[in-house]
C-alpha cells in the first residue's frame, strides 16, 4: 500500500503548466543535481544500515529478563542504560526497572521493619534507607536531569531549524523580484531547495503549516520560471536527465539480493522523483513513468514473495523454538542427581538457550508466549540448580569437618606415648578417609598432603623402630628453640658493618650446636634461617644496602642447605621460562599492528610491556645464575670431600 501511494503521488507531480510559458533570449547553462540526489540515496542507505546495527546492539533486547534480576543487578542495569550513548531509547526499560525496584525494595523494607519491631523497636522510630537505595536514587536523579536537558536542547534546536526554514522561504519569495540573470536565479533556487532538505526537524506544531507554505512559494517560483520558455526547456532537460538516473538506479536494485534493502532504496528513489524533481517534456512523460513503474513492480513482486515466504519461515522458527523449549524442560524433569550430571545439564541448557536466542522471528501473536515460556523454564532450572548446590554445600562442609577431625585424630595418635599400639586405629582412619564424599579440589589437596604426611611419618616410625628423643637430644632441642626465640627478640644495628657481625654471630652460634635426628634438625634449621632473614629485613637501612645484605645472608643459608638451594633454583628456572613465554606472546601481539600504527596507544603499551618483561627476564636470569654458581660450588665441594674419604679408605 505504501509503495502504491508513492507511485501515484509521483505521477501527479509531473503535471506541467506548459501553456503558461513564453520564449525569451538568454545564455543556456545546464544546472544539475544528480550528484546530490545520488548522495542522498547513499546517505540514507548508510543511515538505515547504522539503524539496523544499533538495533542489534540495543541494551533492551527481549533476551534481557529484567524481572529475574536482583536489586543490585537492577541498579547495575539502570546505571548501564543511563551512562550509555542510546539512553534516550530505553525509557520503557527505565520505567520497568523503577517498578521492579520499588516492588523489591518494599519487600526488603517490610522485612527490615518486621525485624525491627520484633526486636522491641517502636514502629514510629523505624527508618531504613540502605546504600543501594541511595545509589538508585542518585542514578534516577541523573537520568531525569539528562532527559530534561535533552528535551530542552532538542526544543532549542528545533526552534533554530524553524527560524532557518522560515528565512529560507523568505529567500525563495524574494527570488521572483530580483533583477538578475534568470540562470543565476535558478541556480540560487536549486541551492535553497537543497538547503531545505538538509535542515533538521522543526517543532511538530509548526511542521505541517511550514511545509504547505514552502510548497506554495516553490510553486509560485516555478510559475515565474515557466514564463521563460527557454528556461523551461532547460528545466525539462534537467528533470529528464535526473529521472533517467533514478530509473537506472531502480533497475539496478532489481539485482540486489536483499529484498528489504532494495524496497527501502526504491522508496527513497520515489521520494526523490516526487519531491525533488519537476516535470519533463510531455512527449517523454509517459515513457519515463512507465519505465519507472516497470522497474518498481519487479521489486514489489519480490517483496510480496518475500513476505509470503517470511510467514512460512516464522512458522518454522516457532516450531524450532517450541522444540528447544521442550528439550530445555526435560533437563530438569527429573532433576540431575549429582555434580557431574548437573554440570552436563548446565552446559546443555546454555547451548539450547543460545540456540533459542539465535532463532529468527516468530509470528507476533506467539512471540510473547514463547518468551514467557523461555523465562519460566530458565527460572525453574536455575532454582533447582541453586537448591542442589546449596544442599551440596552443606554436604561439602560436613565432609570438610570429617576430614579435619581425622587429621586431628591422626596427629594425637602420632604424638601420644602409646603411638606404636595404634596401628589398627590408623588403618581404620585411612579406610574412613576413603569413604568421605566430595570436597573442593584445592582444599582436598591441602587436606590430603597434611593427612598423608602424618601417616607416612607414623608408618616410617614403625619400619625404623623409631624411639622418642633421648634426654640429651631433648635438652639440645630446647636449647635450639631458646636460641630461635632469643633471635626473634633481637634488634640488629643499622650500621652495615655492625649488622653483618651481629647476624654472623648468631649464625656461628647456631652452627656450633650439635645435630638432632635428621627430620627434626631440618625443621629447626629452616625455622632458624627464616627467623634470621625476617629480623634482618626489619632493620632500617638504605634499600640497596639491605638488598645486598639479604643476598649475602641468603647465599650463606643456601650453601648449608642443599634442599632449599635446589628448591629456589627450580623456582628461579620456572620464573625465567614463564617470563620468556610472556615475552614471546607480547612480540606476537605486535604483528597485529601495521607499520603505520606506531603512534597507536595500544602499540605503545605493548612496546612498554615488552621492555618491562625484558628487564624482568634479565633480573631473573641473574638470580638463576647466582644460585647455579652456588650449586656448582656445593657440588664441587661434595665431590672433593667424597674423593678424600675414598683416598683415606684406600690407605687404610
Amino acid at each position: 500500500m505504501e509503495e502504491n501511494t508513492i507511485l501515484s503521488n509521483a505521477e501527479e507531480q509531473n503535471t506541467p503548466q506548459e501553456n503558461e510559458t513564453s520564449k525569451t533570449e538568454g545564455k543556456k547553462e545546464l544546472v544539475t543535481v544528480s550528484k546530490t540526489a545520488i548522495k542522498v540515496v547513499k546517505k540514507t542507505k548508510v543511515k538505515s544500515e547504522e539503524t539496523e546495527h544499533n538495533k542489534e546492539n540495543d541494551l533492551s533486547s527481549p533476551e534481557v529478563d529484567l524481572s529475574s534480576l536482583t536489586l543490585e543487578a537492577l541498579i547495575d542495569k539502570f546505571e548501564l542504560i543511563v551512562s550509555g550513548e542510546r539512553w534516550i531509547k530505553h525509557h520503557n526499560d527505565v520505567q520497568t526497572i523503577n517498578k521492579l525496584f520499588e516492588e523489591k525494595f518494599q519487600k526488603d523494607l517490610e522485612t527490615q521493619k518486621k525485624s525491627f519491631t520484633d526486636g522491641g523497636g517502636n514502629e514510629i522510630d523505624f527508618f531504613y534507607k540502605p546504600e543501594y537505595k541511595k545509589r538508585f536514587d542518585e542514578i534516577g536523579y541523573d537520568y531525569r536531569k539528562k532527559r530534561r536537558e535533552h528535551y530542552k536542547d532538542q526544543e532549542v534546536t528545533q526552534k533554530v531549524n524553524l527560524e532557518r526554514k522560515q528565512a529560507l522561504i523568505e529567500e525563495i519569495k524574494s527570488l521572483i523580484n530580483i533583477d538578475q540573470n534568470i540562470n543565476t536565479i535558478y541556480k540560487t533556487f536549486r541551492t535553497l531547495q537543497e538547503n531545505w532538505y538538509n535542515i533538521g526537524m522543526v517543532p511538530r506544531t509548526e511542521s505541517q503549516n511550514l511545509w504547505e507554505t514552502y510548497k506554495h512559494h516553490v510553486e509560485k517560483f516555478y510559475d515565474f520560471l515557466h514564463l521563460n520558455r527557454e528556461l523551461r526547456d532547460l528545466d525539462y532537460k534537467h528533470n529528464y536527465e535526473e529521472k533517467l538516473k533514478i530509473i537506472e538506479q531502480a533497475e539496478i536494485l532489481q539485482e540486489v539480493g536483499d529484498v528489504l534493502r532494495a524496497s527501502r532504496d526504491l522508496n527513497i528513489l520515489h521520494q526523490l522523483w516526487k519531491n525533488d524533481l519537476g516535470p519533463v517534456a510531455k512527449e517523454h512523460r509517459d515513457v519515463l513513468w512507465a519505465r519507472f513503474q516497470e522497474a518498481s513492480k519487479v521489486i514489489q513482486v519480490k517483496r510480496q514473495a518475500y513476505q509470503k515466504d517470511m510467514v512460512g519461515a516464522m512458522k518454522e522458527n516457532l516450531y524450532s523454538k517450541e522444540t528447544l523449549l521442550k528439550e530445555m524442560k526435560t533437563l530438569s524433569e527429573p532433576a540431575p542427581k549429582n555434580h557431574k550430571e548437573w554440570q552436563n545439564a548446565i552446559n546443555r541448557f546454555n547451548t539450547l538457550r543460545d540456540q533459542f536466542k539465535g532463532v529468527g522471528y516468530v509470528p507476533a501473536k506467539e512471540s510473547k508466549t514463547t518468551w514467557q515460556k523461555f523465562r519460566e523454564i530458565g527460572r525453574e532450572f536455575m532454582q533447582l540448580k541453586n537448591v542442589f548446590y546449596k544442599d551440596q554445600k552443606k554436604e561439602y562442609n560436613q565432609n570438610i569437618d570429617r576430614k579435619k577431625n581425622l587429621i586431628q585424630t591422626s596427629k594425637e595418635i602420632l604424638e601420644s606415648e602409646t603411638w606404636d599400639s595404634k596401628t589398627q586405629e590408623m588403618k581404620d582412619i585411612q579406610s574412613q578417609w576413603r569413604t568421605i564424599g566430595f570436597v573442593p579440589r584445592k582444599l582436598d589437596n591441602k587436606f590430603w598432603t597434611e593427612f598423608s604426611d602424618i601417616h607416612k611419618v607414623y608408618f616410617d616410625r614403625l619400619k625404623s623402630g623409631y624411639q622418642k628423643l633421648s634426654p640429651e637430644q631433648e635438652t639440645l632441642h630446647k636449647e635450639k628453640l631458646n636460641h630461635i626465640e632469643k633471635l626473634k627478640a633481637a634488634k640488629f644495628s643499622n650500621n652495615l658493618d655492625t649488622l653483618k657481625k651481629e647476624y654472623l654471630d648468631y649464625w656461628d652460634s647456631w652452627q656450633a650446636f650439635s645435630r638432632l635426628d635428621s627430620s627434626k634438625d631440618e625443621k629447626m634449621n629452616l625455622s632458624f634461617s627464616n627467623t634470621l632473614l625476617a629480623v634482618v629485613k626489619k632493620v632500617a637501612i638504605e634499600k640497596k644496602a639491605k638488598k645486598e645484605v639479604l643476598n649475602d645472608l641468603n647465599l650463606l643459608i643456601l650453601q648449608s642447605d642443599p634442599d632449599r638451594l635446589q628448591q629456589e633454583l627450580q623456582e628461579a628456572r620456572t620464573i625465567v621460562n614463564s617470563l620468556k613465554s610472556e615475552l614471546t606472546q607480547l612480540e606476537n601481539n605486535l604483528e597485529f599492528f601495521s607499520n603505520s600504527s606506531s603512534e597507536n596507544p595500544l602499540f605503545k603499551n605493548v612496546e612498554k610491556q615488552i621492555k618491562s618483561c625484558q628487564n624482568k627476564i634479565s633480573k631473573a636470569q641473574e638470580d638463576y645464575i647466582r644460585l647455579k654458581q652456588v650449586k656448582n660450588s656445593q657440588d664441587k665441594s661434595a665431590r672433593k670431600t667424597s674423593s678424600q674419604e675414598l683416598e683415606s679408605s684406600e690407605e687404610n
